[in-house]
């Protein structure tokens, strides 16, 4: 009977640890998988920044939709508080209420648009798969803390085609097309 008992312990012992294992390999493969998709927009978008003159930074394709600069500000700002809700504190000397006011060239959008880029790329490298579970109010509806980091990949996708699109417009080619 004590053997069994043995025996039936360590398969048990075997197979949470096993299972210990398989999630840890599961989340090292899920954090280089999102951040490499998030890498890879925010890189194009820095990118495609760069390469819009600073003469076309006040262009909008139409009234009332955004120009570059206010995409740039707009993808600073939302990094700046996705990092926030994820437990992220802001790096020294940022003030999103005043992004507006200090992203006023290309040169002061480019910087503060990989400023926060680095922020929230760091935070989604380390903060805790734990700490990802609880379920919080995602714009109006509960989702699973995940989600939240999961936004600003989704986010870089978005608006990189935004800027994709302004970029073509304006007789830009992205400089991976080229």
């Amino acid at each position: 009977m004590q053997l069994i008992r043995s025996v039936l312990f360590l398969a048990g012992l075997s197979l949470a640890l096993g299972a210990q294992a398989a999630d840890q390999a599961f989340e090292a493969a899920f954090r280089t998988s999102l951040l490499k998709s998030f890498n890879e927009a925010s890189g194009k978008i820095l990118a495609l920044a760069e390469a819009i003159p600073e003469e076309r930074y006040a262009w909008r394709p139409m009234e009332g939709v955004s120009s570059v600069r206010e995409v740039l500000v707009h993808v600073a700002d939302t990094n700046f508080s996705l990092g926030a809700r994820l437990g992220g504190k802001p790096p020294s000397g940022v003030d999103r209420k005043a992004l507006v006011e200090s992203m006023k060239t290309k040169a002061e959008a480019l910087a503060v648009a990989k400023l926060s880029m680095d922020y929230i790329r760091d935070i989604l490298g380390v903060v805790p798969a734990s700490e990802l579970l609880p379920e919080v109010n995602v714009f109006g509806s509960k989702a699973p803390k995940l989600r939240v980091a999961l936004l600003p990949v989704d986010h870089a996708h978005e608006h990189l085609g935004q800027l994709i699109a302004y970029a073509r417009m304006n007789r830009v080619v992205p400089p991976w097309s080229k």
